[in-house]
């Protein structure tokens, strides 16, 4: 090559790569003159500082390509694609010289995105959360300097605030090439906490400076924390709000450190303001209604917007007390210390609006459905005058027009009449409102364009279709439709617009387009996880919704989220997109996770209250009192790094004592649909009067969900499951009540192993499980426990008799509202409940009734070695949450000797409650609620003996058996056998007060046929204190108490 020609290509390049290597925020800077090497073939192009996969992604997306011809303005827009994909600081272009063409280079330096964020060393206020919050940097955003100084002097801010002026924040950052994440660890020294120095006070207030720190409860020496200083500025100003003075100033002008004993001064400005009196004249309105009404006392300031807000508010207020005419105006009178603010008030005459009838509208909604729409409403028991007022009635007008034009009538016409003489009744209105619906448009050509990337049958169908009628509701739902496809099929920024025009072709027809922006499309490049510190990563990546190459869609996203936190395991959950404000169409998905602490102690005390109680030997019914319980657990979550957990749980009262370990595992086999739970237990019960319970017990639980798993979000699980378990337990009945028979003693108190397989089936169709009001709930519960599962019994001779028998149990319960028009809070609900139990002895176990084992002349049982159902196996009723005619566990057959309850081997319970709508009551506000209830049934003998009782409302006299004076005559014990199996029947009043968890509920309940029972009472003589043994007849109490948490069913 020629040397000038070699000097003056060297001469060229030089000026390319000056030109090229502009950084990428000058790229609108033109060099002037075209290169002489412009259109020389470029054999290669190469992005710096990437890995493979991602170099050859970014090389498909620049307009140079390998191959073609070098132009200026393709690398200019080379330059440009990359620096809009957000992944890169700063780019340059260098072009060398190469055999038969030129190499083609982009140098960068790489971006950084914000990755996890920890904290270190954060006290217990602010905890990490908050500190995390208040650095305000975002998982998968642009991470700079710039932003974490920021974020550092918003912690400093935060610490300073909770009164940590001592306090060293510095930041930590661990950044990966590989990922482009920038990892920051806060380190936070908060040293000692500072306290409260002198408090001063500036202003006019009437208040000492004693005073202010006693109300404000700031005291010399108290710790600084940022809310003791906003809760003394709120208590001060309610304690002027408390004067009447609304307009009240109340701030802290000047903070004070000291730094050589960490004190910190304060300064109140307080400037308490004339006092302000608001009164009405013209009509009563009591001072609490005026309060309620005028925002004036909740806003803590007086303008003219707050006014007539409160105007307005009692206008409102008016029109319900039957005052449709009444007319309010303000008056202020001011002087140097008070403000008075009065309501003149021209109630007008009183009215009730006793009729609204609405004809005409015969091709649309019905009319409890137009009846919605309005403001004016007929009086009822909620609203005894009703409410009506001429603007309201336009308004209603207005509405209903708007209404029926936005369903295609647009020739709708509706006329009013008002009629204030209604039936010959001076002051009794009633509004007739006609309605001329006139010809409903339909929907005439329906088009869809703009989706080049969508065919048009992948799109969801539309509700609009060409023929249908006309309705902008079902035009907004198909935009939901369209727009929510696109966000979740990887176009975050697609937008639609629907334009309707008269159609030329027919008359009424309503010609509809719909025009669609797709936008660019995203998909996900990689899933990146972290801060699983003990959890296996097999158990989160299960859970993921978003996998590479899937479209990005906010759908999958949240998916993802719900599913890791209903793993348990989790305290916190972020997804996020890795520079979601890059053009990138490959987006790195993060997804943050918090581990939550692996043990947790649980502990708290209680009482119960309810009759039926076990109260001594003496007392077969119980007697009224309060049980004192102590619970405490401990769950270990996240078990071998998996969702699962082991717990133990404890309490212990007067009526339960129970230890109990369980072992869950929540998906078995990785499906949302199978639970498998491990259980052992001790248990020592008292909730039945005769005797303690003691159980030992182990089971195994595999539960199945029928349906929907209810993973998703915004779902609930399917209405169906079944549990299939197996148990095995040994259960004996210990310390009989004083008096009980003695071959029934003998014969109870032994030992029995019980072990089978059963099942339990639950459908739950109600609406709402804690407060239900539509809907049913059924569940059939079976158990057997055969001999060669080792069902038996310990007999007196220390042998085994083999036991078999086998339980079912069925419940249903329905639900029905009604009344109120159909608005929810205002509707009465029927409930109704019906338990039916039976159990079922087969190969020689018996049934054995009350006194129908005797003892013999050495005082054994006659019975020894018959096989029975262990006592308790067997069923008991009775209480809040199930017949509340009965005490505790108080219904059924009776010992003849102690009268305390034996149970039975069948039972029925029918519950009826009818709940009436919450209602506002003077002193204690909003949220009780009424219920009447009648509860009928009863725990019987056998099953054929329930068939019989279900028919008799009564028992049979005790006449005969008291004149026998002995339980062991053929009299009572054919009363023992059969006398208690009748149905009793109560009927009550309940109380119920809303809370989040449930109603706290009150129930009284009283039996109309209460049971009547013989036993031996001893007494002495006062006089000569010699104690004697009679057979009397008694009766269960007619009054029953209960108080619990949550619906009786």
């Amino acid at each position: 090559m020629p040397k000038p020609f070699a000097t003056l290509l060297a001469a060229l390049l030089m000026q390319w790569i000056a030109v090229l290597s502009l950084p990428a925020n000058a790229q609108q800077v033109s060099p002037s003159g075209a290169p002489a090497y412009d259109g020389h073939l470029v054999q290669s192009v190469d992005v710096d500082g990437v890995s493979p996969s991602d170099r050859q992604h970014l090389l498909d997306l620049l307009p140079q390509k390998s191959g073609s011809p070098l132009q200026r303005d393709q690398v200019r827009e080379s330059i440009r694609v990359l620096y809009g994909t957000g992944r890169f600081a700063d780019i340059e272009a260098e072009v060398s010289p190469v055999s038969q063409g030129v190499q083609l280079k982009f140098v960068t330096s790489p971006n950084s995105f914000v990755g996890s964020i920890e904290v270190q060393g954060a006290s217990s206020r602010p905890t990490a959360n908050q500190i995390v919050n208040a650095s305000k940097l975002q998982l998968g955003e642009l991470f700079t300097q710039e932003k974490l100084n920021r974020g550092l002097e918003n912690i400093r801010q935060l610490l300073e605030e909770n009164g940590y002026r001592r306090a060293r924040t510095t930041a930590e950052e661990k950044r990966n090439a590989q990922t482009q994440q920038a990892d920051i660890l806060f380190h936070v020294t908060p040293g000692s906490q500072a306290h409260v120095g002198e408090v001063k006070v500036t202003g006019t207030s009437n208040l000492t400076l004693e005073d202010v720190k006693q109300i404000a409860h700031m005291q010399s020496g108290d710790r600084v924390t940022a809310s003791r200083v906003s809760g003394s500025l709120q208590r001060l100003r309610r304690k002027f709000q408390k004067q009447n003075r609304a307009l009240a100033q109340v701030s802290i002008a000047e903070q004070i450190y000291h730094p050589e004993n960490n004190a910190l001064d304060f300064t109140y400005q307080i400037d308490p303001g004339p006092v302000v009196l608001i009164s009405a004249e013209g009509y009563h309105i009591s001072r609490g209604k005026l309060k309620r009404e005028i925002p004036v006392y909740e806003e803590n300031a007086v303008d003219d917007d707050l006014l007539n807000e409160g105007r307005t508010n009692l206008l409102n207020y008016l029109q319900t007390q039957g005052r449709f005419d009444a007319k309010v105006e303000i008056r202020k009178k001011t002087d140097a210390k008070v403000m008075h603010i009065i309501y003149d008030i021209n109630p007008g005459p009183l009215h009730k609006l006793v009729r609204i009838d609405i004809t005409g509208n015969k091709n649309f909604l019905d009319t409890a459905k137009l009846r919605s729409y309005l403001q004016i409403q007929s009086a009822h028991r909620f609203l005894s005058h009703g409410k009506y007022s001429e603007t309201m009635l336009k308004n209603d007008v207005t509405t209903l027009e708007n209404l029926y034009h936005s369903n295609g009538f647009h020739q709708v016409q509706i006329k009013t009449r008002v009629d204030d003489n209604f039936e010959g009744s001076p002051n009794k209105l009633a509004v007739f409102i006609d309605i001329e619906e006139g010809v409903r448009a339909r929907a005439g050509q329906v088009t869809i364009s703009g989706n080049e990337k969508v065919p048009t049958s992948d799109l969801p169908e539309l509700s609009t279709q060409s023929g249908q009628p006309y309705s902008e509701e079902a035009l907004a739902n198909d935009r939901e439709r369209i727009l929510s496809y696109y966000f979740n099929h990887g176009f975050p920024n697609a937008s639609l617009e629907i334009a309707t025009k008269p159609s030329t072709s027919e008359s009424n027809r309503e010609d509809v387009s719909f025009t669609i922006q797709e936008g660019q499309r995203f998909t996900v490049d990689q899933v990146m996880v972290s801060g699983t510190e003990h959890t296996r990563s097999y158990v989160v990546n299960r859970e993921l919704q978003v996998s590479p190459g899937d479209p990005l869609s906010q759908q999958d996203l949240l998916n993802t989220q719900t599913r890791l936190y209903d793993l348990g395991i989790f305290g916190q959950v972020d997804t996020a997109v890795q520079n979601p404000e890059g053009s990138d169409p490959k987006k790195n998905v993060l997804v943050q996770l918090h581990e939550a602490k692996r043990y947790t102690f649980t502990y708290g005390a209680g009482l119960e209250f309810q009759t039926g109680q076990p109260a001594g030997t003496n007392a077969p019914q119980g007697k009224t009192g309060v049980s004192p319980r102590v619970e405490f657990d401990v769950t270990r979550l996240n078990v071998g790094g998996r969702n699962q957990s082991l717990a133990f749980q404890s309490h212990v009262g007067r009526l339960q004592q129970r230890g109990l370990i369980s072992y869950t595992v929540p998906k078995l086999l990785d499906s949302d649909k199978w639970k498998l739970i491990y259980t052992i237990f001790y248990d020592n019960s008292l909730d039945v009067a005769t005797f303690t319970s003691q159980r030992l017990e182990g089971k195994v639980d595999l539960r199945q969900q029928i349906g929907n798993s209810g993973v998703e979000p915004g779902t609930r699980p399917g209405p169906s499951s079944i549990t299939y378990r197996f148990d095995f337990r040994r259960v004996k009945a210990s310390h009989f009540a004083q008096d009980f028979s003695p071959a029934q003693v003998a014969l109870l108190s032994l030992p029995a192993t019980v072990g089978g397989p059963g099942f339990t089936f639950i459908r739950d169709k109600r609406d709402n499980p804690l407060e239900s009001t539509k809907g049913n709930y059924f569940t059939l519960d079976g158990f057997a426990a055969p001999s060669f599962l080792g069902s038996r019994s310990e007999t007196t001779s220390a042998g085994y008799v083999p036991t078999n028998f086998g339980r079912a149990v069925a419940q249903n319960s329905t639900y029905q509202a009604f009344g109120g028009k159909g608005k929810q809070g205002r509707q009465f609900v029927f409930a109704r409940s019906t338990t039916i139990g039976l159990e079922q002895p087969f190969k020689g176990t018996k049934v054995l009734p009350p006194g129908s084992c005797p003892v013999n002349a050495l005082g054994e049982p006659t019975c020894a070695a018959t096989a029975t159902i262990p006592l308790p196996e067997q069923f008991f009723a009775g209480g809040g949450n199930s017949h509340r005619g009965f005490g505790l566990n108080q219904a059924g057959p009776r010992d003849p000797y102690s009268g305390f309850p034996v149970g039975g081997t069948a039972l029925f319970v029918n519950n009826l409650e009818l709940r009436f709508p919450q209602v506002s009551l003077p002193y204690v506000g909003e949220g009780f609620g009424f219920a009447v209830f009648h509860d009928m049934g009863n725990v019987f003998t056998a099953q054929h003996d329930m068939l019989k009782g279900l028919m008799r409302w009564h028992q049979p006299s005790t006449q005969r058996c008291l004149s026998s004076g002995t339980p062991a005559s053929p009299d009572c014990t054919a009363f023992s056998n059969s006398g208690y199996d009748y149905t009793s029947h109560a009927v009550g009043v309940g109380v119920r007060y809303k809370t989040p968890i449930g109603p706290l509920r009150f129930d009284f309940g009283y039996n109309l046929n209460p049971t009547r029972f013989f036993q031996n009472v001893t007494k002495k003589d006062p006089a000569t204190g010699i104690q004697s043994t009679t057979f009397e007849a008694q009766h269960l109490r007619h009054f029953n108490v209960f108080f619990s948490i949550g619906q009786p069913f």
